[in-house]
């Protein structure tokens, strides 16, 4: 026997330490530690969390239970109370037949039945019968009871219509007065009074009630305190005693410290417990992100082609959308023009068709050189810049869109400085980004009403385009100039990231004023140095 548990010993002992479970054990431990590495704040931060509603659980429950077991408790001292509140009946009832039936020559009897009754319930300190004639002898247990009570008892029996009357013992603290009159009658001449200690009406042998996180009390109907003491700021029970004579008011209050709900011996198990879980869980998905490293890596080979092929793809789209859109706003003004001028033609109107052909010429050079732009910025260099007035581009956009906003109903209000803004741009570039801005206020609503705004401060020149549409929707704010981002249903997405790009190349900022009753774009941009900029 001995040899046998020798040889399994060996052979567990060689199992728990072979080669191969060593190396799996290892592989294991590798893929944890680089799996948690990188993630190490955050790994221990979940922990934290899971710590934090782990302990937070088990509080919830203990607490749960500790409000409960209170309740029971509070609710069985509740019915013990208001079944010794009834005991109180049945005595006064006994006293006043035996006071009927002897009176006052035999009053022995009734002095008899009290020693028994005080005996065995001594929560009852004395019992009383208080005659209305003040001329006629008191009977009592003990003589304790002063001339107010005596006068109390004497006008509670006297108010009463056969139902039993309550008032505070004036000389005993915890006590009260339990009167009733006898006979039961209109005749009535006397007061029958138990002296009732309610601070032991209320006691109780269970262990429960003697800690220090629990406490109990009786309130008159009235809710005058009448014996024992709650805690404050804890969980509380509250009930009517069941007895009719005596509607006292029982309440109990329990209150729960941190210590009541986490002890260590519960939260250390726990904690150890959910650590290694944890771990487990942690080692699953470190084999499993391995597993998924390796299956892209294989992947990523097959993969790069076509990834390349398709940038190359999104990256001819991007531009020929860039040209499409970009193209469409001159040729749409060429189209306009020519319409125009034909219809001044028919009129025979030839003084102003001249102008209209030159508008038409116009723009048809800003179609190359919108053209020659989108060349120029495949390349290096920046495109060519030079002073030139802001106001003149405002105006120029003003007129170009005039015969739009006829045809749609839109209002155009210039606001331009008095005073010359001169600044370094491209002067198609800066048309092209007022004409994008405003095109868009258009296209926002119905009879758009649109103000184009001028001004400088601080060597900055600022120009405001607001107008009265929808807004720009709060999930599109943040991401408005990324390309392809829109809130139009055939919008392109590229009209405001080509602004900004543009904005940008003339070392300016442009951006959508947030909390605006209008929708405002803001674009600032550098004064130019040269004479005749102020403000």
């Amino acid at each position: 026997m001995l040899l046998q548990q020798k040889l399994l010993a060996r052979r567990i002992t060689d199992w728990r330490f072979s080669p191969e479970l060593q190396r799996s054990m290892m592989t294991g431990m590798n893929f944890l530690f680089d799996y948690i590495r990188p993630k190490l704040g955050r790994i221990l931060l979940l922990w934290v969390v899971l710590s934090v509603v782990a302990l937070a659980m088990m509080a919830g429950i203990e607490r749960h239970r500790l409000v409960g077991d209170f309740t029971n408790k509070s609710a069985n001292l509740h019915r013990l109370t208001s079944q010794r509140a009834d005991q109180h009946d049945a005595h006064l009832t006994s006293l006043s037949a035996i006071f009927v039936a002897g009176g006052i020559a035999r009053q022995d009897l009734l002095l008899n039945v009290a020693a028994t009754i005080t005996r065995f319930y001594p929560r009852i300190t004395s019992v009383n019968v208080i005659p209305f004639d003040g001329t006629e002898p008191i009977v009592q247990t003990s003589s304790d009871m002063s001339g107010e009570e005596v006068a109390l008892v004497r006008r509670l029996a006297m108010q009463s219509t056969g139902t039993l009357q309550i008032g505070l013992a004036l000389s005993k603290p915890n006590h009260y007065l339990l009167v009733k009159r006898t006979p039961n009658t209109d005749a009535a001449k006397n007061g029958l009074a138990l002296i009732i200690d309610a601070q032991a009406m209320m006691a109780s042998d269970d262990p429960f009630w003697q800690k220090p996180s629990v406490a109990y009390s009786l309130f008159m109907p009235d809710g005058t305190p009448l014996a024992g003491e709650l805690i404050s700021g804890g969980v509380e029970f509250s009930k009517q005693l069941g007895s009719a004579s005596q509607p006292l008011i029982f309440k109990a209050s329990l209150v729960i410290q941190l210590a009541d709900l986490l002890s260590v011996g519960t939260a250390l198990p726990t904690l150890a417990v959910l650590s290694a879980l944890f771990l487990i869980i942690l080692l699953g998905f470190a084999q499993r992100a391995h597993t998924t490293d390796a299956e892209n890596r294989a992947k990523l080979s097959a993969q790069e082609a076509r990834l390349a092929h398709a940038s190359r793809i999104n990256a001819m789209g991007e531009m020929a959308s860039g040209m499409a859109h970009e193209l469409s706003q001159p040729l749409t003004a060429i189209l306009s023009q020519s319409q125009a001028g034909r219809r001044l033609a028919q009129r025979g109107d030839i003084d102003r068709l001249g102008d209209i052909l030159d508008d038409t010429v116009a723009q048809a050079q800003r179609a190359s050189d919108i053209l020659e732009r989108l060349r120029r910025w495949s390349k290096p260099n920046r495109a060519h810049v030079r002073v030139c007035s802001l106001n003149d581009a405002v105006r120029g956009v003003d007129r170009l869109l005039a015969l739009e906003a006829k045809e749609t109903g839109a209002t155009v209000i210039l606001e331009v400085s008095e005073a010359p803004i001169l600044i370094h741009a491209n002067p198609v570039e800066l048309e092209q980004v007022i004409f994008n801005l405003v095109r868009n206020a258009f296209e926002a609503s119905d009879g758009a009403h649109v103000t184009i705004r001028t001004s400088t401060s601080n060597e900055v020149a600022t120009l405001e385009i607001i107008d009265d549409g929808p807004g720009v929707p709060s999930h599109l704010r943040p991401r408005i100039f990324e390309p392809f981002v829109t809130g139009k249903p055939d919008g392109t997405g590229l009209g405001l990231a080509l602004c900004q790009r543009l904005v940008e190349e003339m070392d300016g900022e442009i951006a959508l004023i947030e909390d605006a009753p209008l929708t405002v774009f803001q674009i600032t941009l550098p004064l130019s140095k040269a004479p005749g900029n102020h403000e």
